[in-house]
């Protein structure tokens, strides 16, 4: 299947988990693709062997001049940007009572400012366009129902989801759907802390009917989806891919 030939998308967290493997799925199926990371070396693993159509990009999220910088010198040089997918991600834990101020203020700025800049970064540089474009912003099941003891991440992923909706109306208009995944628990380096727990790793399997967690592979698939002329009548929806885990609760 080759969806995305010709087309140009940017993904951030790309040097590992969904983010990589969302680079792979894409390249497979044709685009080329801007795999965007704050770190140097987490990139070099997932550009090796794509070739001219893989560019590695470091880039902060939570830079905004940086962000606006990068994706209008993308837009100019590659003469298209057809799609953004904002995988750049923190966690963290902490409950109302013993929240750290500046844990706190670090995952907003990185899982929702940093969202809000690719976006506006994105639309600002294809807005004169005239052929259809996408967002995929990543949430999780944790922007949909609360989590106790991550209310740092569970404000930043329920903001995610609302800000999709509501950048879903606003860019319509223009040709850009927008559109988010809300993943289950994932085998991503995010969740080794977890997963490497034995009682932690038998409660997280035991919340998914499906009987397992997912894989970075899936949720890439769902996300190709949305960026895909299959998905042209889909926008402000909260994707959730999580193996029946917020259906439960």
């Amino acid at each position: 299947m080759v969806r995305f030939e010709n087309q140009v998308v940017v993904v951030t967290g790309a040097g590992s988990g969904i983010g990589a493997a969302t680079v792979k799925r894409l390249h497979d199926e044709g685009a080329t693709v801007i795999a965007a990371d704050v770190s140097q070396d987490a990139l070099h693993g997932t550009a090796d062997g794509g070739g001219s159509r893989i560019e590695a990009l470091v880039l902060d999220v939570c830079d905004h001049a940086a962000v606006q910088t990068a994706l209008a010198q993308i837009r100019a040089r590659l003469e298209r940007l057809d799609g953004v997918v904002n995988c750049a991600g923190i966690t963290g834990v902490g409950s109302i009572i013993d929240t750290d101020p500046e844990k706190h203020r670090k995952i907003m700025d990185v899982n929702l400012n940093g969202t809000i800049n690719m976006c506006q970064a994105f639309v600002q540089a294809v807005k004169d366009d005239t052929w259809p474009r996408a967002i995929v912003n990543i949430s999780s099941g944790a922007g949909i129902l609360g989590v106790p003891n991550r209310l740092s991440y569970v404000a930043s992923k329920f903001g995610i989801s609302g800000i999709s909706k509501s950048m879903a109306p606003e860019l319509g208009p223009l040709g850009i759907r927008v559109n988010a995944v809300a993943p289950g628990v994932t085998r991503t380096p995010l969740m080794d802390y977890a997963l490497q727990d034995p009682v932690r790793a038998s409660a997280i399997l035991a919340a998914h009917p499906i009987g397992r967690i997912g894989e970075p592979e899936e949720i890439a698939s769902v996300i190709a989806f949305l960026l895909s002329a299959d998905a042209s009548f889909m926008t402000g929806a909260v994707v959730s891919v999580d193996g029946g885990q917020t259906s439960c609760l």
